[in-house]
């Protein structure tokens, strides 16, 4: 069933700031299209898949000195859609790291697919996260098999995709391979 909410009852960026710093902590809220979304709890794979892409970047960026910045995902401005504020699970930015609740720069992003991200949510967040001036990539990871896609700025937004443990997803934007295996580290798919 589609609902259909007045356009005066959607919520711009900052009307979405101040109710999702009214709730509880823990609650995790996107906006997108003007609607505030509360996400269910990821599961605890989901997560340690999130925190081991994390810990690989931080890694890399440490070896190399590399200027980028890996995070987990906070509310991040997609130019298409002035009142979406989605988050992704990890981001890789550019520059310094800021006192901030949201982010416009975002040199890679992943999704760690879980039940909610459905092919129509998936290809929404293509189309958004390709809006961003700097992202180079965007890639989704799955919970079920050591399967990731790669959506490149290079190549139009096609996918390129990765699967198997003794593979790696390379990621040319910041000139580092990440082995499928230490990304599902710890998990039963490893």
């Amino acid at each position: 069933m589609l609902i259909k909410i007045a356009e005066a009852d959607l919520m711009t960026i900052e009307e979405f700031l101040a109710y999702a710093d009214a709730r509880p902590d823990g609650e995790r809220w996107e906006l997108i299209e003007g609607i505030a979304i509360m996400n269910p709890s990821p599961t605890q794979w989901h997560q340690l898949i999130s925190a081991n892409i994390v810990r690989l970047l931080l890694n890399e960026k440490d070896e190399r000195m590399a200027t980028w910045v890996p995070m987990l995902g906070v509310g991040t401005r997609v130019p298409i859609s002035p009142m979406s504020l989605p988050r992704p699970d990890v981001y890789v930015q550019e520059g310094e790291s800021l006192a901030s609740y949201v982010t416009d720069d975002a040199l890679v992003l992943f999704e760690v697919l879980s039940k909610s991200n459905r092919k129509a949510d998936r290809a929404w967040r293509k189309r958004v996260y390709s809006s961003i001036p700097n992202c180079q990539h965007y890639v989704t990871v799955s919970t079920k098999t050591a399967e990731v896609v790669r959506h490149d700025r290079s190549n139009r937004w096609a996918e390129t995709k990765v699967s198997g443990l003794g593979a790696a997803l390379e990621l040319p934007a910041l000139k580092y391979a990440m082995p499928l295996a230490d990304m599902y580290r710890w998990t039963p798919i490893n």
